[in-house]
């Protein structure tokens, strides 16, 4: 279908493109120089001690778990409300996921309360997603993973360069826990088309993280090509999940655009308040949040009624929508893992275009087809 307006747009112009002519004229595409340029410009500007560039953020995740020492046994606590990966993650390993709800439907973040009414003897990690690009409560999470030992698996997938407000400053998310999980899917903030970030301000996570990101090999190819090593041991059973210069050029490239794009979805996501604020059947999250501090991703909005009817006249409209998410225990695989949302038609979620492309009148337009419904 050829729509008026699609849910999202990658934003990649000719910067990106020449970038990626430097790294066919370089002639080395395995992960090397650039790969690092952009790691250490990532933890830069995310204030964390390291970043290693990964294949995609469910890599990052399965390393988190990996590395944090997550087996057979634990159990993992997840948000029920967030992409099928950030729990898959956690099964790779043979624990168990555990789901918690949303705080409520003005606050779709993972609820701190009912995270730690489900902590077990077995329980090992939390790991919370910053749906939309908002911050969970993490002053809420660390007090519980610090009172019950637990580890914390950040998953931000959608919030890069988000903040937090934590202990008088502002913080940012991915440096809070014990990892931070990031992705550039296609849709994301800024993108790579595939790839992930992986950050940790821990030097031993660092070190294991490395190892496992590459086989568990104690030097990368690029070492021995460059003359810094002759040979590698093979110390841990590790996984090829490393990223290529060619999507490290253009993540360097989007790294320098990224602050500029969430101020501009910022400016989308005040527009969508300011056209559905007269709509009695819509309820939009987060609101009433700070959005200096906030990364919009998607555009969630929660309607009361007539909800095939909205998606009908939307699609009719030419205006592309989707879901995020369907509860991860509403899916086959994860059934056995008894779960009931006490949010309120937490069911009627409908993800509405954004991207920093959009115009006022491409908003004006999205909401006068919602609002004549």
């Amino acid at each position: 279908m050829n729509w008026k307006i699609t849910l999202s747009e990658p934003d990649i112009g000719i910067e990106e493109l020449e970038a990626v002519k430097k790294v066919f004229a370089s002639n080395w595409f395995t992960m090397g120089s650039i790969t690092l340029d952009f790691e250490n410009k990532f933890a830069q500007m995310t204030n964390t001690k390291y970043a290693f560039a990964v294949t995609n953020c469910t890599a990052a995740l399965h390393l988190a778990n990996l590395a944090l020492g997550i087996i057979e046994g634990d159990e993992v606590i997840v948000p029920a409300l967030t992409f099928v990966a950030s729990a898959n993650a956690s099964r790779y390993t043979g624990a168990k996921v555990v789901f918690a709800d949303s705080i409520s439907e003005n606050d779709l973040t993972v609820c701190p309360e009912h995270i730690e009414s489900l902590i077990t003897e077995r329980t090992k990690a939390i790991t919370v997603v910053h749906y939309a690009g908002f911050s969970c409560d993490m002053k809420a999470v660390l007090n519980i993973a610090k009172k019950y030992d637990l580890k914390i698996i950040e998953d931000c997938a959608h919030s890069p360069l988000a903040q937090c407000e934590l202990d008088g400053g502002k913080l940012y998310l991915g440096g809070i826990g014990d990892i931070g999980c990031f992705s550039f899917f296609g849709n994301k903030n800024m993108t790579t088309a595939e790839g992930g970030m992986i950050t940790t301000n821990d030097d031993e996570l660092a070190t294991k993280l490395k190892l496992l990101r590459s086989h568990g090999m104690t030097s990368l190819t690029f070492d021995r090509h460059k003359g810094h090593q002759s040979g590698y041991d093979v110390v841990s059973l590790g996984l090829n999940y490393r990223i290529d210069e060619l999507r490290s050029a253009i993540g360097l490239v989007q790294l320098d655009k990224l602050e500029n794009f969430n101020e501009q979805r910022r400016e989308v996501f005040k527009l969508y308040v300011k056209y559905l604020s007269g709509n009695d059947n819509i309820i939009v999250p987060f609101k009433d949040r700070d959005l200096n501090l906030a990364t919009p991703h998607i555009m969630p909005v929660i309607v009361k009624n007539s909800i095939e009817k909205i998606k009908s006249a939307l699609k009719e409209a030419g205006i592309q929508t989707s879901k995020h998410y369907d509860l991860i225990p509403t899916f086959t695989l994860y059934r056995d893992e008894p779960f009931t949302s006490q949010i309120e038609h937490i069911e009627n979620i409908l993800t509405l275009p954004m991207s920093q492309k959009l115009t006022e009148e491409d908003v004006k337009y999205i909401c006068c087809v919602i609002n004549s419904i």
